[in-house]
């Protein structure tokens, strides 16, 4: 089936759907750095978890009310940078720059596939209605060697099914600083994508669906040889908020076809329910029958409505499955991360952290692996290494930005990544790469000017530096918003709280929420196998120290719903353990039972990684401000990569189970 017959079907579902509102304009991705920044910081002050990118205009309407309660300036910059996307015809964002470098063609960060010596880039969007339900969009992004129409599209429906036919960017993650399985580290690439704004059924669900043409590859496995065609990709992910200010998300993308390879509804529907089955060659299946290529990834996102307030977000991720299960999976990665818009009144912080194993972006059917124009489509650290090599590395990003209350941003970011020892490309020995940036701009007339200078050395110890001019129209409001804004701080100031948050939802928030410290005891079983199906298992007793931080939120009388890290000692190595989700129901005053899953981390060799889960009980006010906890823990067949020398009978990982129970003592503040 060629691709458009796929968007008919595609559209056809759309016109069987009730749109309730119109089709709604996206907000540019990695392109506008102020705007997107202001409306993270609005979207979490409104207790919006952020699950996806591009963000609709119309989700951001949504949440102007609760949030201009709490940040009255921060809505009027917000409704100002808005406007050209409400507007019938208009030039919603351009953007030019010219930059001096260093001869290194490292990939920026997350910037549609630029790399870090070019001279210049440019790009600019804009939009036209015709009518409610018709919405079309124009748009670019060039730079030296390359242009790519990213924003084109036409996007018909409403906010309860809304099809987009062009280049639209997607972003499948709670994190802002890197995405492991798509984000905007590659061109965007064409597609056609089905999507919800408004929330569906009681669970306040949403989904989003799509086909893309990935770039020209020669070097895709079929009948004993390579051909040359256009893979496909198809995602689906769908999230559900439970309870206000905590999502819940699921994504699967599925690389597959190019050429005769298997490319049917059909066999995407098989591939997609029994990825064991038609994902992984075997004696009845072999590699010109095998679908393709998958990835998946479970994400959660709790915004906590503090004086200061907090979004913690995490993520598990895996590259394929394990021990022939559907549920189990290897070559994992987990991330999380935490944004607080209001560290000072014009002050926000985000830090994030990944660690991905082996096999990530690479495969052995498509052989240049999930990647588009040779770019990694996910996470802009797997981007720092040799082309084609499996290693598996960890990096980390943090960024502070200053949003002044005169106009005036000040952006500043450090980036690192760090390769496993050993290279699965052969002898490359890789550095800790290091990049920092500082960004600053500010409002004059219709445009915003400014500056950027990047700098640092990559993975093999080479330098790279950036230095660039920028320049954005804005449109006219911005000039004189910009002016208003300078002549209204000061009574802005006066008339919110010092901090700029309201007083009553600053204290509903406290009553809500609140921290905890665990101290006790562990005692763990370890079973180790060294090659699953094999040798038997090894069995091992452990007692250890167990220490754990958390958050958690009332959100009624009776029902708390949390996250938090664990950490342990089984065996000697550290095993800690994130609570995507911790849940407990108070019982009476003093007593309190719950459930929590996530996954687990053991540092094994190299890093072993699984579902984690579990059970508890609680005596609650033992003492002031303290609880009593009994639970009782798994993490389930954690897998890693096996080092060089290990032997290798069946699989070339190991596995960890661990059982066990821990009681401990939570000081609550």
């Amino acid at each position: 089936m060629n691709h458009g017959a796929r968007a008919a079907a595609l559209l056809a579902c759309l016109l069987s759907a009730q749109a309730l509102a119109g089709a709604s304009a996206y907000l540019p991705v990695n392109l506008a750095p102020e705007l997107e920044s202001r409306v993270e910081r609005l979207l979490v002050l409104a207790g919006v978890p952020v699950m996806t990118r591009p963000i609709r205009v119309e989700v951001v309407l949504a949440a102007l009310p609760a949030a201009c309660e709490r940040d009255k300036l921060l809505c009027r910059q917000v409704r100002r940078g808005l406007a050209p996307y409400l507007a019938a015809a208009a030039v919603t964002h351009a953007h030019v720059e010219v930059a001096a470098t260093e001869r290194n063609a490292l990939t920026q960060a997350d910037q549609h596939g630029a790399p870090m010596d070019t001279a210049w880039e440019a790009d600019a969007s804009g939009i036209a209605r015709f009518g409610e339900h018709v919405l079309l969009g124009a748009g670019g992004v060039a730079y030296q060697g390359r242009f790519t129409p990213t924003g084109t599209m036409l996007s018909l429906g409403g906010d309860r099914a809304q099809f987009d036919l062009g280049y639209r960017d997607h972003w499948w993650s709670p994190l802002r600083l890197g995405s492991m399985l798509i984000g905007t580290e590659a061109a965007t690439m064409p597609s056609a994508t089905i999507s919800s704004a408004a929330p569906l059924t009681r669970l306040h669900m949403r989904y989003e669906l799509f086909l893309a043409s990935m770039s020209y590859s020669q070097r895709i496995a079929f009948h004993n040889g390579l051909i040359a065609a256009r893979p496909e990709l198809f995602g689906f992910h769908v999230e559900v908020e439970p309870a206000p200010g905590w999502s819940l998300g699921a994504s699967r993308l599925l690389q597959f076809g190019g050429g005769a390879r298997p490319h049917s509804w059909h066999d995407l529907l098989r591939a997609f329910i029994n990825t064991t089955r038609y994902e992984n060659t075997t004696t009845q299946l072999n590699i010109d029958q095998e679908f393709g290529n998958q990835q998946f990834a479970v994400s959660s996102s709790l915004v906590l409505p503090l004086r200061m307030p907090m979004s913690l977000y995490m993520e598990y991720a895996a590259e394929d499955t394990f021990h022939a299960q559907n549920t189990r999976f290897g070559s994992s990665a987990i991330s999380a991360g935490f944004y607080l818009p209001r560290l000072r009144p014009d002050l926000q912080l985000r830090y994030e952290f990944s660690e991905w194993q082996s096999n990530w972006y690479v495969h052995h059917i498509y052989l240049d692996g999930m990647s588009n124009d040779g770019t990694v489509l996910g996470q802009w650290g797997a981007q720092w290494r040799q082309q084609g090599d499996a290693v598996g590395a960890q990096a980390h990003a943090l960024e502070l930005t200053w949003d002044r209350r005169d106009g005036r941003q000040f952006d500043l970011q450090y980036r690192t990544v760090l390769n496993a020892s050993g290279s699965y490309s052969g002898a490359v020995r890789y550095q800790r790469g290091h990049e920092l940036a500082l960004a600053w701009s500010q409002p004059w007339r219709s445009w915003r000017l400014g500056a950027r200078v990047d700098g640092g050395r990559d993975e093999y110890g080479d330098r790279f530096g950036r230095l660039a001019a920028v320049a954005s129209y804005t449109g006219a409001a911005e000039a004189a918003g910009a002016a208003a804004t300078e002549n209204q701080s000061t009574a802005e100031a006066t008339a919110q709280n010092p901090d700029g948050a309201d007083a009553s939802a600053a204290a509903a928030g406290r009553r809500q929420v609140e921290g905890f410290v665990d101290v006790g005891m562990f005692t763990s079983h370890l079973d180790f196998e060294q090659d699953a199906g094999k040798v038997p298992a090894v069995k091992t007793p452990q007692g250890s120290v167990h220490l754990g931080v958390g958050v958690r939120r009332a959100f009624d009388r009776h029902n708390d719903l949390g996250t938090r890290i664990e950490f342990d000692n089984v065996r000697g190595r550290l095993f800690m353990a994130l609570r995507a989700v911790d849940y407990r129901r108070r019982i009476g005053p003093n007593f309190a039972a719950g459930f929590f899953m996530g996954v687990g981390r053991y540092a094994g060799p190299t890093p072993a990684y699984g579902w984690y889960g579990g059970a508890g009980l609680q005596w609650r006010n033992i003492g002031n401000k303290w609880d009593l906890s009994l639970d009782a823990r798994i993490g389930d067949h954690m897998v890693r990569n096996k080092v060089p020398g290990e032997p290798v009978i069946l699989w070339p990982n190991t596995f960890y189970s661990i059982y066990g129970e821990s009681l401990y003592l939570s000081r609550r503040f």
